[in-house]
């Protein structure tokens, strides 16, 4: 059956077909329509075997924005990243959470919508939108202590799942997945005394956000009695802090023998530093990053770096949320991915 014979004349502009016609066609109501597109419990076999080929012929699909819209639900789920812009499209793993993300909610029948927010005013703004009922759920990343927008979605009640461990007085009560980060820098400076390093630096992430501070602690345990403030530079995750914070190290510490660098984009600004510097890679000094990212192959010599699970652990986000949202979950969930070392050249 053509388009033309649902009433719509041949030369005029077509519409797209409804549920009426299906039911049309098929011979049923447009209840049963209606059931059998919901699963179609109750309904015989013949009589879904009918709608089905209804709805093939007729090129049917469902609305999913209005079916939500009329159960209360918008469709949509927002990826939040509290970081600058300039920096977030430098970083090489991005891509990589978006991609899952939408593969994963598709499956669902939810959007994605991105949104980036740079300091604590974009902060409070985007809250005030996300608990307004825009969106039905939110994956939040880069959370920092202090963050008011972490503290608003909860009082909301929004359904929410952080990428990452939360601050402390959070953890307990919103789901979250997340790397094993303290696990993540004692393996890899534990790796480099066991390679008979003994004047280890490291250049760590933000100190506001918990994978910063629990990369510190890792480092910090594996090297006991060992650790020295003087060894330790702040970075903010980008190529430039990672320069910057190889060069503030060397020049306290001419002697320095090792570097854990907690984020790879880092790790390769810091070998930038010590090339400038005349210290060879990894005779002089062996550098161990973390992400397993892309940059970890752009360095010379390419990077060893310690594997963060990004598309598990943004697979494991989406199934909380999913849960929370369903109202499948009643206790708060929290996921820890393991790590592990992947060797190259720099150490």
């Amino acid at each position: 059956m053509g388009q033309s014979e649902i009433g719509i004349p041949d030369g005029k502009a077509k519409r797209r077909p409804n549920i009426m016609d299906v039911a049309r066609l098929a011979g049923v109501s447009r209840a049963t329509v209606s059931r059998v597109l919901n699963g179609g419990i109750g309904v015989s076999e013949a009589k879904v075997e009918r709608v089905l080929e209804a709805v093939s012929a007729l090129g049917f699909s469902v609305n999913q924005t209005a079916r939500h819209l009329r159960k209360g639900h918008t469709g949509s789920v927002a990826y939040v990243i509290s970081e600058k812009h300039e920096q977030l499209f430098e970083d090489p793993n991005f891509g990589i959470r978006v991609k899952t993300f939408t593969q994963q909610l598709e499956k669902h029948g939810l959007h994605l919508l991105v949104s980036v927010a740079e300091d604590h005013q974009e902060e409070a703004f985007l809250g005030n939108y996300l608990t307004a009922g825009h969106v039905d759920g939110v994956l939040l990343a880069m959370v920092s202590s202090g963050d008011p927008m972490l503290a608003g979605l909860l009082q909301a009640a929004v359904p929410l799942v952080v990428l990452g461990r939360p601050p402390d007085g959070l953890k307990d009560s919103v789901d979250w997945a997340a790397m094993d980060d303290e696990g993540v820098a004692y393996e890899a400076t534990s790796f480099l005394l066991a390679r008979g390093h003994r004047r280890i630096g490291t250049i760590t992430g933000p100190l506001d956000s918990t994978s910063g501070q629990d990369r510190l602690q890792g480092y910090r345990k594996a090297l006991g009695r060992s650790y020295r403030k003087t060894l330790v530079e702040e970075g903010d995750w980008s190529l430039e802090s990672g320069r910057l914070g190889a060069e503030a190290l060397l020049e306290r510490h001419g002697d320095l023998d090792g570097l854990f660098v907690a984020s790879d984009l880092m790790a390769a600004g810091a070998i930038k530093a010590l090339r400038r510097a005349r210290r060879r890679v990894p005779r002089d000094v062996a550098v161990i990053g973390v992400d397993d990212s892309a940059a970890a192959l752009t360095t010379e010599p390419s990077l060893t770096t310690m594997r963060n699970p990004f598309e598990e652990t943004a697979e494991e986000a989406v199934r909380l949320l999913y849960d929370r949202m369903s109202g499948h979950s009643l206790e708060p969930q929290h996921v820890v991915l393991p790590s592990q070392l992947v060797r190259r050249g720099s150490a």
